[in-house]
């Protein structure tokens, strides 16, 4: 057993020493930053070295595994010997901080039996204000810029490029001010605006394009253009046609004159220059159009409404001469198409809409330049909406009500301006428009008539309905109507189903609940919208009592839910007369009145002497009631007094009995009058 514990310690120790030794290859100066200016020329940038930790015969070897960003600027490492390594710019390379200030090198190496090893190189590009054109023009001017004579005016010929910008904004000038050319802030050179001369063609033009940017810095770069002869006549072909004009329309005839040959060998083509491509032709000497003419597009709006052409009218000599005519052909707007209506013909609006409140609009479309240049008008006469005349927006102009008129129809006209030559050639296209009426919440009910009266016996049956009121939304032709009673309904002797007034039972018992015989009630008649409106109705019932009326032993109390007070507004009128009319009306009645009064007195006094008073009797020693006539005549003998008492003669109709005492009677339904049986 110890023996393998031994064993086993040696292998631990050899595995450990073995690992110990194993090293990984030195970069002795990197990672580090190296920074170059821009204008470095191409050479070495930078150098590192790299270490064995055990020698070698071979030395390290180092690979570049990439660049970033990337690019071809940069060679691959280059080995000195004794581990050092360079990093050089290859010709030709142009380094620039404004794109790139700083690129990264991951170089791997290696050494055999020891770790690779992995480290970077940071180059900084540092930005340089230099000045530097680029004369590879110069380089190779052999053959100087050639140019025809009939170049097109204020054409670019040329531009200058520079290897370095400088600072700030760049100045272009010549140094020879006596060439035709012109040149912008961008370095273009450009034709002369008036094209070049008879006289200068054929000539060479030689300058030095001289280049300075904010900080005085300067260099220069050098043009020679050689202006080549077109030997032709000049000659402009400009002309205006309608857009209408049909493929095939012969615009011009040209008569050219070869002196060489009698004209009997030119040859007329259309180069391919044309804008828009194809537009026109050549039928040997005649000048057709080609396509169909388009003013209304936004291709040749953006062109001005003009067609471009050459046309080259070539000789069989030799040399051959050429001549080229321009063409410029302007193209006049026609009135083609007439308004259309807009897709939308249904708009709508609350009636509660008030004056200017935006409807639609009515959006017509017209496919002739100036595109959908249309006035608006509404056709025949109203009052309710307006239309804007240019911008086609409908707008409330008066009220509305839509009990009254749930839509309206209306004719729009949308008439084209401004789409030909000819003013007064105009389309008018005539729209239907509809606009419909939102319905609003806005009237409360109505009851015909408001005010009811009815005259009813205690006794009538409590399913039979009393009156049934006649309302109406005008909002809503069969809308749902709540009825409540909100006032007048003492002890709760009546109720509403529906639009029906129904009675509960009543009571006349004196020693408990004794009922009212007259009843004011209030009905509140509410619309089932939002927000709720009311009205309130008033229903006058005058109750009877009768034998049969059950009485109520039991007070039963009705808790009314408090309701928002309504605030009725009623106009009363009166008569106010004229003061002297009220003096005389006072004076009158205060006659009248006296006159009155004096007959009154006189036949009191008259009464007094004739007739005794007649009091009512009551019997109230045996609960009974009865009615007796007391007279009373004097007699010499005084205190000395004698009383007839005679019944009353009446002829009574009628039997009943009393609710409270349960005693029959005789009534006389004509006088009211009883008499206890």
């Amino acid at each position: 057993m110890g023996s393998e514990w031994h064993l086993l310690f040696f292998l631990l120790l050899t595995i450990w020493s073995k690992g110990a030794v194993i090293t990984a290859v030195v970069f002795n100066d990197l990672p580090r930053t190296v920074e170059v200016n821009e204008n470095v020329a191409a050479g070495v940038v930078a150098s590192f070295t790299v270490n064995c930790t055990t020698p070698s015969s071979s030395g390290p070897s180092v690979t570049l595994q990439n660049i970033s960003p990337t690019t071809m600027f940069f060679n691959s490492p280059n080995a000195l010997g004794n581990g050092t390594f360079q990093v050089t710019l290859r010709p030709g390379a142009t380094l620039n901080a404004r794109e790139v200030n700083q690129y990264t090198f991951t170089f791997q190496a290696e050494c055999p039996g020891e770790t690779i090893s992995t480290s970077q190189l940071y180059i900084q590009v540092k930005e340089v204000y230099e000045l530097l054109c680029d004369n590879s023009f110069l380089d190779t001017a052999a053959k100087p810029l050639v140019v025809p004579e009939d170049i097109a005016p204020e054409a670019v010929i040329y531009t200058v490029t520079l290897k370095r910008q400088g600072r700030g904004s760049l100045t272009f000038g010549f140094e020879n001010v006596l060439v035709p050319f012109t040149i912008n802030t961008e370095g273009q050179v450009r034709v002369p605006a008036t094209g070049f001369t008879r006289e200068q063609a054929g000539k060479l033009f030689q300058t030095n394009i001289v280049v300075k940017d904010a900080d005085g810095r300067n260099c220069s770069s050098f043009l020679e253009v050689q202006v080549q002869p077109v030997y032709h006549n000049t000659v402009n072909f400009t002309a205006e046609i309608p857009e209408t004009s049909r493929i095939g329309t012969s615009l011009a005839t040209l008569t050219c004159v070869d002196k060489d040959n009698n004209n009997r060998t030119l040859q007329y083509h259309m180069e391919n220059n044309q804008t828009p491509p194809y537009s026109f032709h050549m039928e040997h000497n005649v000048l057709q159009v080609n396509t169909t003419l388009d003013y209304d597009s936004a291709a040749m709006i953006s062109r001005g409404f003009l067609y471009q052409a050459t046309i080259l009218v070539t000789d069989n000599g030799n040399p051959q001469q050429t001549t080229r005519i321009p063409v410029l052909m302007t193209v006049s707007r026609v009135n083609e198409y007439c308004p259309q209506c807009p897709r939308q013909s249904s708009y709508s609006i609350s009636e509660d809409a008030v004056f200017g409140d935006f409807v639609g609009n009515v959006n017509g479309t017209d496919r002739d330049y100036p595109f959908n240049n249309i006035e608006y008008n509404i056709l025949g006469e109203q009052n309710v909406f307006y239309v804007g005349r240019q911008s086609g927006d409908l707008y409330v102009l008066g009220p509305l009500d839509y009990e009254k008129q749930k839509s309206y129809r209306l004719i729009l006209t949308l008439k084209d301006l401004d789409n030909d030559v000819n003013p007064t050639k105009q389309f008018t296209t005539p729209c239907n428009i509809t606009i419909n009426v939102l319905n609003v919440n806005d009237n409360a009910p109505v009851c015909t008539p408001d005010f009811e009266t009815r005259t009813i016996c205690s006794t009538r049956a409590t399913d039979t309905s009393i009156v049934t009121l006649q309302c109406r939304d005008e909002d809503e032709e069969n809308g749902r109507l709540i009825y409540t009673i909100v006032g007048g309904n003492t002890n709760g002797r009546f109720r509403m189903i529906d639009n029906s007034l129904f009675h509960n039972t009543f009571s006349f018992n004196r020693d408990g609940i004794f009922d009212p015989r007259n009843y004011e009630l209030l009905v509140q008649v509410m619309d089932s919208h939002t927000p709720h409106l009311s009205t309130t109705a008033t229903i006058i019932v005058h109750v009877i009592p009768w034998t049969t009326t059950v009485p109520t032993t039991s007070t039963t109390t009705t808790t009314m839910a408090p309701k928002k007070p309504i605030i009725l507004h009623r106009t009363e009128e009166y008569w106010a007369p004229d003061p002297w009319f009220v003096v005389v009306l006072t004076v009158t009645g205060i006659l009248l009145l006296s006159a009155l009064g004096l007959l009154f007195w006189h036949f009191c006094c008259r009464k007094a002497q004739t007739e005794a008073s007649q009091p009512l009797l009551q019997n109230r020693g045996q609960r009974m009631e009865r009615n007796y006539i007391v007279t009373e005549e004097s007699s010499n003998d005084k205190g000395n007094v004698s009383a007839e008492v005679l019944s009353l003669h009446h002829h009574f109709d009628g039997r009943a009995q009393d609710p409270v005492t349960g005693q029959h009677y005789l009534y006389d339904s004509s006088s009211g009058a009883r008499r206890w049986v």
